[in-house]
C-alpha cells in the first residue's frame, strides 16, 4: 500500500511538471511569435540584428548633429532675442502747470540693440497729444523732453526677467 501511494505521489508530480512546462511553452510560443511580427522573412536574429543597427544608425546621428543643431538654434534665439522689444522706461509727470495727478507720460520701448520708439502724451485741460519719437542705438535725432530722455535712460538699463517660480514679470536695472 505504501508503493501505491509513492507512485500515486510520483505520477502526479509528473502531471503537474507536465502541465507546467505545457503553460511555459504557450507563453514561448507567444513571444516567439510576436517577435516573428516583426521580422519579413520569419528570421528572428536578423530582425534583431536590423532593429540593433537602427537604433545605433540614431544614435550616431544624434550624437554627432547635437552639437551643430543646437549651437544654430541658439544663435537664431539670440539673434531673434536682440530685435524684439523687450526694454521699458516709463515717467509720468504734469505737462503743465494748471493739471496735476501726473496724467502725462513719456514711454521708452526698446530692444537689446536699444533701437525702438519713445511714445509721449502730453495730457492738458482742453487737448491731449501723443508723439512718437524713433530711437537708434539709444538715441533720438529729434531734441526730446527731460521726461523722454529719463524715459529712455529707464529703457536702456532696465531687463525683464521672469521669477524663478515661472510667476510675474519683474523689472530688474541692469
Amino acid at each position: 500500500m505504501n508503493n501505491n501511494i509513492l507512485l500515486l505521489a510520483a505520477f502526479g508530480i509528473i502531471i503537474a511538471l507536465i502541465v507546467v512546462c505545457f503553460i511555459m511553452n504557450l507563453i514561448n510560443t507567444s513571444k516567439i511569435n510576436t517577435l516573428m511580427d516583426y521580422s519579413e522573412d520569419g528570421d528572428i536574429i536578423t530582425a534583431l540584428k536590423d532593429y540593433y543597427d537602427k537604433v545605433d544608425d540614431l544614435s550616431k546621428t544624434i550624437t554627432n548633429s547635437t552639437d551643430t543643431v543646437l549651437l544654430s538654434r541658439l544663435t537664431n534665439c539670440e539673434n531673434d532675442s536682440n530685435i524684439s522689444l523687450k526694454k521699458i522706461g516709463i515717467v509720468n509727470f504734469d505737462a503743465y502747470d494748471d493739471v496735476k495727478g501726473n496724467l502725462s507720460f513719456a514711454l521708452a520701448i526698446l530692444n537689446g540693440n536699444n533701437d525702438g520708439v519713445i511714445f509721449t502724451s502730453l495730457y492738458g485741460h482742453n487737448s491731449c497729444n501723443t508723439y512718437v519719437r524713433e530711437v537708434v542705438n539709444g538715441a533720438s535725432n529729434v531734441k526730446l523732453l527731460r521726461e523722454e530722455k529719463d524715459a529712455l535712460e529707464k529703457a536702456k538699463t532696465s531687463i525683464k526677467k521672469v521669477d524663478e517660480d515661472g510667476g510675474n514679470d519683474k523689472e530688474f536695472e541692469e
